[in-house]
């Protein structure tokens, strides 16, 4: 599991999020962000790519989301959004305007998250 600072957690509640849920009793109808670390928590509409680069900043040492872009030489929030759900083994999302849950790889999901995601639709190759 994944201990945030109390500064962390705020900047997350600023993007969107909401208190983690595990996966098994997250309601995924409703726009989420899942890390198997953290669990699922619900983003505000069109806040996951803010939530998922802030997640990408928080690995890299980072305060922001704009800042890890900078380290990186990655566009915020689209491409540090994507690089967080491409190299995060276990991790997925549902945007406000998606049918469908999103995830990075095929191989970064187990057989059990899965199931419990329903149909993912992955964005890069393994």
């Amino acid at each position: 599991m994944i201990n945030f600072t109390p500064q962390q957690w705020q900047m997350l509640v600023e993007a969107g999020a909401q208190e983690p849920q595990p996966l098994h009793l997250a309601d995924l109808s409703l726009p989420f962000v899942y890390d198997r670390m953290i669990g699922v928590f619900h983003c505000a509409a069109g806040r996951h790519r803010l939530a998922m680069s802030l997640l990408l900043a928080f690995r890299h040492g980072c305060d922001s989301g704009i800042e890890v872009g900078d380290k990186l030489g990655l566009e915020f929030p689209d491409d540090t959004a994507d690089r967080w759900l491409e190299e995060t083994t276990g991790a997925a999302f549902r945007s406000s305007v998606g049918r469908k849950v999103q995830a990075g790889k095929r191989a970064s999901l187990t057989v059990i998250e899965k199931r419990w995601l329903g149909e993912v639709e992955y964005l890069f190759e393994d």
